[in-house]
């Protein structure tokens, strides 16, 4: 492969989406429809689709992946007094925001040097699902309550056809709304812990956007994530239930590169990303090989 006439343009961004990726061009002598993207180094390049491989292997692109395994684990031990899962919460925030946007391929290594500073990341988005329990309790089991004792009374006074009517209904709504505020509830703390900063995750504006332009992939990967989460446990019980003390630190960590896929799909459809992304200016450097 030769190549000649190599030349530099430039091309403005468009103002309506200061993140869309550059315009290309078709190389020379490859055919019409054939093109490749040139980006600068440190472009914010997100992701535009739920990658099932990528999560499985992420957590192994350390070659001390066993190290941060163990210290997952430590962390799930410290969980019963807190200061382990909000260290813990602190520590995957932090990978997420590296393995966003293509920025890394590597995988940031848990440095016990760091605590306090993972400490205090993951205080954000744990507080966030502390307070996340009041509209869980109030939009979800209430309804919930309320499906049970009427068709409980119904059932009762002999009418059991309403009375089934009203628990399939009541259970579909309760499922439905169970579904939207843990949707919206996953969008608040993404957008504490990738931003670093508590009011983040009170900002409705962004939680409504990230709910339309990302809800239904977001179901999807947390389908696909649960459902490995079961078999992984299974796997884990069949090794004289030892296994099963690594399973949650693994999906953890597996669970650290989703939120950054799931933010990165956000961004590729117009989202606005969490946290501060490389300043490009108002120009792009493309660079056409001619062959």
């Amino acid at each position: 492969l030769q190549t000649s006439n190599f030349k530099l343009q430039t091309s403005k961004m468009s103002s309506s989406d200061p993140f869309a990726a550059p315009s290309t061009k078709a190389f020379q002598g490859m055919g019409p429809g054939v093109s490749q993207q040139r980006y600068p180094d440190g472009f914010y390049q997100p992701v535009r689709s739920f990658d099932a491989g990528r999560m499985f292997s992420a957590p192994f692109k350390s070659p001390n992946w066993v190290m941060n395994l163990l210290w997952m684990f430590v962390c799930e031990l410290g969980a019963a007094i807190v200061i382990g899962r909000v260290v813990e919460f602190g520590y995957l925030a932090e990978v997420s925001e590296a393995r966003s946007g293509g920025k890394s391929e590597s995988w940031p290594d848990f440095d016990p040097g760091r605590f306090s500073e993972y400490l205090m990341r993951g205080l954000w988005p744990f507080i966030w699902s502390m307070i996340w329990t009041v509209p869980v309790i109030f939009i979800v089991w209430v309804p919930g309550l309320l499906t049970i004792w009427l068709s409980s009374l119904l059932t009762q006074t002999g009418s059991q056809a309403p009375g089934a009517i009203v628990a399939l209904v009541g259970g579909l709504v309760c499922f439905f709304l169970m579904v939207c505020v843990l949707l919206a509830m996953l969008a608040s703390m993404m957008h504490s812990a990738l931003g670093n900063d508590f009011m983040k995750g009170a900002d409705i504006k962004w939680v409504r956007s990230y709910l339309s332009k990302a809800g239904s992939t977001t179901m999807y990967a947390c389908l696909v994530y649960g459902l490995v989460g079961m078999a992984a446990s299974v796997v884990g019980l069949l090794f004289f239930c030892v296994g099963i003390f690594l399973v949650a630190p693994l999906m953890y960590l597996m669970g650290a590169d989703l939120v950054a896929q799931l933010h990165d799909i956000f961004v590729s459809r117009g989202g606005v990303p969490a946290f501060s992304v490389p300043e490009m200016g108002e120009e792009i450097i493309e660079a056409q090989v001619v062959l």
